[in-house]
């Protein structure tokens, strides 16, 4: 069985419009690679604002709610440090319960290997500390591009492969 999370990631990934989330381009060149702007993850940051706004129009539609996640939201931790992924979810507490961690997503792409490695340490990390169930590091570039084997991958982080050539999430 899926995990729903998981499917969500991936519809919500599905969804996403090449015009807003390709608006600072869809990889880095060799020498930019290994700039400081490379390691701020500049270019992927339309990609994370495409995906909240699906992901907000799915959440209006109460799809996490029918998908049996319940009502999940958007939001800081305050228990992380200054160094996280780009999006914290969360569960809303329900009759009494207290808010509960859900996931936490990065996104980066293939030709930023540094940001991919980077990212899915700090996944795996919050995946211990503070506590996310879920860490899904989203690599987004060329299936062309792709190393024998597939995407970096790290232990108790699921890697999604957002494919560029073909708008969608690769199987």
């Amino acid at each position: 069985m899926t995990d729903p999370f998981l499917a969500l990631v991936t519809d919500v990934l599905n969804l996403m419009h090449p015009r807003f989330a390709a608006a600072h381009g869809t990889e880095y060149t060799p020498d930019e690679s290994e700039e400081p702007p490379a390691a701020r993850k500049v270019r992927e940051r339309s990609f994370v604002m495409e995906f909240y706004h699906e992901f907000r129009r799915m959440w209006d539609q109460a799809e996490p709610v029918r998908r049996g996640l319940g009502h999940v939201l958007i939001q800081a931790d305050p228990d992380a440090g200054a160094r996280v992924p780009d999006l914290l979810f969360w569960k809303l507490g329900e009759r009494g319960a207290s808010d509960a961690r859900l996931g936490a997503v990065s996104f980066a792409f293939l030709s930023n290997p540094n940001a991919v490695s980077a990212d899915q340490s700090l996944l795996a990390k919050f995946r211990d500390k503070p506590g996310y169930p879920r860490a899904v590091s989203v690599v987004i570039g060329r299936h062309t591009n792709l190393p024998t084997g597939g995407p970096p991958r790290t232990d108790g982080v699921v890697t999604v492969f957002f494919d560029t050539e073909k708008w969608q999430v690769a199987a």
